[in-house]
């Protein structure tokens, strides 16, 4: 049966709602992760104009070609120019070497996803205070 009150349909096969309903909470679910990706994207516009410098670009390139291997994981090509400290809380080391590790993809993505879910800094030889 579907999980809507008051529908007395059967639901579609491996899901909770009748194919009305389905298609009334996917278009909802599309329009709530549209809203949330623009609300997101506009804010982000903002913060990260800085990496659309031509200074931050030179410094990026250049420290990865000094960088070659992942900081974290030594085992990847360099992908990705990181801060330790994160530019939007930390403008003032945008540019400051010392401030600086090269990472892999995944490794970038999996200290990104630890940040955000410990609400601070990954803790490695690196980072500091």
């Amino acid at each position: 049966m579907c999980s809507e009150p008051a529908c007395k349909r059967p639901s579609t096969p491996g899901a909770h709602r009748c194919r009305e309903h389905k298609t009334q909470a996917d278009a909802s679910r599309f329009e709530q992760r549209r809203a949330t990706h623009r609300d997101y994207n506009q804010r982000r516009d903002e913060s990260d104009s800085f990496y659309k410098t031509e200074r931050w670009k030179k410094l990026s390139a250049y420290y990865r070609k000094v960088h070659p291997v992942c900081e974290h994981c030594d085992n990847a090509a360099s992908d990705i120019t990181d801060h330790i400290k994160p530019y939007k809380t930390h403008p003032d080391l945008g540019l400051d070497w010392d401030n600086l590790r090269a990472l892999c993809r995944p490794c970038h993505n999996r200290i990104g996803e630890q940040v955000g879910l410990v609400g601070r800094p990954v803790r490695n030889d690196r980072t500091r205070g």
